[in-house]
C-alpha cells in the first residue's frame, strides 16, 4: 500500500471512527491514531477494571455502543494504532508520532483531524487546590476505573453535562452535596428563539428530564443562577463557597453558602482542540455559537490547507451525533476528492448527513449561546487568583503586562510565561481570554490564540533519541 494512498485520521472518538468506517466502506485505506489505549474518545467509555460490572445505566449503554464501534473497526481493513501520540507536524506532510518510547515519522499527505475538545474551566480563588477537577475528569475515573475520585461532591458550572455526571456519581454510590448551575432558570428564556432546534431533539430532552428526576429522588440540592465563588482548604479541598449571581456575574452576598466537600467538579462547556491543525497551518475561525475557536472548513469538511480535513468537536462544539455525521461527511468528501465515488453518489450519500448536521448545528448553537459563560465570569478573579496554574501566574501579573501595552495571548506568553507550562496554554487560554475581554474589553479575535509549538504533547528524551539520523 503506497503511503500517499492512506488517509491518516488523528482521533478515535465518534468523529474519527465514523470517518474511518466510511472510508473503509468505499475502499479507501486509512490509519486511525489515538493516544488512548482504547477507542471511543471521551464519549464511548471503556472500562478498564472489572469489565463485567455495572457503572450505571447510561455509562453501561455508552460502553455497549463503544463495543459495537470497536467490533465494526475490527472487521474493517482500517489500521488502528492506539497508545500513539501525535506530537508534531513537519513539512512536507509528515506527522511525528511516539508510542512505547519510540518515535516514528509518518508520511501523511491526507490527514483528517478529529482531535476533539477539552473542558472549559474558570478561575476563582482556590481553583488550583487538590480536589478541584473538571467534571469530565471525574467521569473518566468513574467510567474507566470504576471508582469515585472522592467522597462528597459539588458539581458547578454550566450545561447539561453537570446533570449527567451528577446522576452517574449518585448511581455509583457517591454523595453529591449540590449541583450549582450558573445559568439555571434563565436558560429556557434565553433559548426561546432556538425553540425549533430544541423541539427536534426529543431524546436529549428526555435525558435531561431523567437526570433531574434521578437527582430529585436522591435529594440532591440544585442551585439555579448560582456560581462557585471560592474553594477552601489547607493543602486539599474542604469547603466550597457558592453564591447567587445576576446576568453580569455580580455576586449577591446575602446568598453565600458554604458546602462541605472533598471534591469539586467544574464544567463550563468545551473548547476545540485545534493545536495540531494550527501547527500544520490550517486557518482558525471564532464564533461563540460554535463554542469559540474552531478549525475553519468548507461544507465538505475540508480545512484551508490542501489535503487536510476536519470532523467532530474541532470543527465546532456539538454533540456526539453531530460529530459522527461530520466524520461520515468528511470520509465521503475524501472518497469523492480521490475520484473513488462519483458526484452523483457523493451528493446522494451526503444529503441525509447534511440534514443531520444542520439540525445538530442548530441545537449546538442553542447550547453554546445559552450555556457558554460570558466574559463576565472573570469577575470571580481576585488580584491574587492564579490565571495560569502551570506557571503560577497571578492576575496581578497579567494586569502589569496589560498596563505595559500587551493585549494578546502570545504577548502575555512572552511577558509572563502564561501558556509555557505542561498544558501549553490549553487551560489558561480560556481563562485569559475571558479575563482580557471582561476587564480590558479585548475581543477574542484581537487576543488571538497561543501559537502551537512542537512538541504538542510531552515526549520522552529517550524516545527522541530513536529518531533516524535522516529525519533528525
Amino acid at each position: 500500500m503506497a503511503p500517499n494512498q492512506v488517509v491518516t485520521i488523528v482521533g478515535a472518538g465518534p468523529a474519527g471512527i465514523a470517518a474511518a468506517l466510511t472510508l473503509a466502506e468505499y475502499g479507501v485505506p486509512a490509519i486511525l491514531i489515538d493516544e488512548a489505549e482504547h477507542i471511543g474518545g471521551q464519549y464511548y467509555k471503556h472500562f478498564g477494571v472489572a469489565p463485567g460490572s455495572s457503572r450505571g445505566r447510561e455509562l453501561d449503554q455508552l460502553r455497549q455502543q463503544g463495543r459495537e464501534r470497536l467490533t465494526a473497526l475490527e472487521r474493517s481493513p482500517v489500521e488502528v494504532r492506539l497508545g500513539t501520540t501525535v506530537w508534531g507536524f513537519f513539512e512536507p506532510n509528515r506527522l511525528a508520532l511516539v508510542a512505547d518510547d519510540q518515535v516514528e515519522v509518518l508520511e501523511a499527505p491526507s490527514v483528517l483531524i478529529a482531535t476533539g475538545a477539552i473542558e472549559r474551566v474558570a478561575a476563582f480563588p482556590g481553583w488550583t487546590l487538590p480536589g478541584v477537577m473538571t467534571a469530565g475528569a471525574a467521569q473518566r475515573v468513574l467510567s474507566h476505573d470504576g471508582v469515585l475520585p472522592g467522597r462528597r461532591f459539588v458539581l458547578a458550572g454550566t450545561g447539561p453535562l453537570l446533570l449527567a455526571i451528577a446522576t452517574q456519581i449518585v448511581e455509583a454510590g457517591g454523595d453529591v452535596a449540590a449541583v450549582v448551575d450558573c445559568v439555571g432558570l434563565t436558560a429556557p428564556v434565553r433559548g426561546l428563539r432556538h425553540a425549533q432546534a430544541v423541539v427536534g431533539q426529543p431524546r436529549r430532552l428526555r435525558q435531561w428530564a431523567e437526570y433531574r428526576r434521578a437527582l430529585r429522588r436522591a435529594g440532591v440540592p440544585y442551585f439555579h443562577d448560582y456560581t462557585v465563588v471560592e474553594a477552601r482548604g489547607e493543602g486539599e479541598l474542604r469547603e466550597v463557597v457558592i453564591a447567587g449571581k445576576d446576568a453580569e456575574w455580580n455576586i449577591r452576598p446575602e446568598t453565600r453558602q458554604v458546602l462541605e466537600a472533598d471534591t469539586l467538579c467544574v464544567h463550563f462547556g468545551f473548547t476545540a482542540s485545534t493545536e495540531l491543525a494550527q501547527l500544520a497551518g490550517c486557518a482558525l475561525a471564532f464564533a461563540r455559537e460554535r463554542g469559540g475557536w474552531y478549525v475553519a472548513h468548507d461544507d465538505g469538511m475540508r480545512a484551508s490547507l490542501p489535503g487536510f480535513y476536519v470532523a467532530g468537536q474541532v470543527s465546532g462544539i456539538g454533540g456526539a451525533d453531530l460529530a459522527e455525521a461530520t466524520g461520515a461527511l468528511a470520509g465521503l468528501t475524501i472518497a469523492y476528492d480521490r475520484g473513488v465515488i462519483s458526484a452523483e453518489v457523493y451528493h446522494r450519500e451526503t444529503r441525509p448527513l447534511r440534514r443531520t448536521i444542520r439540525q445538530g448545528r442548530a441545537f449546538a448553537r442553542m447550547l453554546n449561546e445559552v450555556y457558554t459563560p460570558p466574559a463576565a465570569i472573570a469577575r470571580l478573579v481576585e488580584p491574587t487568583t492564579v490565571l495560569c496554574r502551570c506557571e503560577e501566574v497571578a492576575s496581578s501579573q497579567v494586569d502589569q503586562a496589560v498596563s505595559a501595552g500587551v493585549t494578546t495571548l502570545n504577548g502575555l506568553k512572552r511577558r509572563t510565561r502564561c501558556g509555557m507550562g505542561f498544558c501549553q496554554g490549553r487551560v489558561c487560554s480560556q481563562v485569559l481570554g475571558s479575563y482580557l475581554e471582561h476587564r480590558y474589553g479585548v475581543a477574542p479575535e484581537e487576543a488571538g490564540v497561543f501559537n502551537a509549538r512542537v512538541p504538542l504533547k510531552p515526549v520522552p528524551l529517550g524516545a527522541l533519541a530513536t529518531i533516524p539520523d535522516d529525519e533528525t
